[in-house]
């Protein structure tokens, strides 16, 4: 069993850090070749998150300590930013403030998306996988410290991209 999680984790880790590269290495292209402007600017620091699975691959592949703390922080992160996405997507559609010509068809896609964020979080909570990594600590103890770690950096990251959007495109 640890010889399959073992592979499943470097799995995890080597799709983690392609991800990464192939997601930024297309924005920079572009950027390159099309110039740097206000949207693709955005767009690097709105999805600058992705930017934590490099150190996230590379931690994991490791078997680093660390790694498991930042891997679940990070899924926590984006599974709280999908969440708050989909119930402003569903309050958006609902109140008629946005018509959405598919008739809601990404709220699918951004749902499968939270399933894939949770499996990952309830893969990376297993007993099995923390003993892997030297991880001892009781549940509660390290749930919430994961949780407001998460929320900490979600606060941050959203601010953050609210700055570079006022900035880039004042009123």
């Amino acid at each position: 069993m640890k010889r399959k999680l073992t592979v499943l984790t470097k799995l995890i880790a080597i799709s983690l850090l392609i991800f990464s590269l192939v997601y930024y290495g297309y924005y920079l292209y572009i950027g390159a070749y099309w110039g740097f402007t206000g949207r693709i600017l955005v767009s690097l620091v709105s999805d600058g998150i992705f930017l934590l699975f490099i150190p996230v691959g590379i931690g994991l592949l490791l078997k680093k300590p660390w790694a498991w703390w930042l891997t679940l922080m990070t899924f926590f992160v984006l599974f709280m930013a999908k969440l708050a996405g989909i119930f402003a997507n569903i309050y958006l559609l609902v109140s008629g403030s946005i018509t959405d010509m598919l008739g809601g068809s990404y709220l699918l896609l951004e749902t499968l998306y939270l399933l894939l964020y949770g499996l990952i979080i309830t893969l990376f909570s297993l007993k099995i996988m923390k003993e892997s990594f030297g991880i001892m600590r009781p549940f509660t103890e390290w749930f919430w410290r994961v949780v407001v770690a998460a929320t900490i950096v979600y606060v941050l990251y959203f601010l953050l991209t609210l700055l570079l959007l006022s900035a880039l495109n004042p009123l």
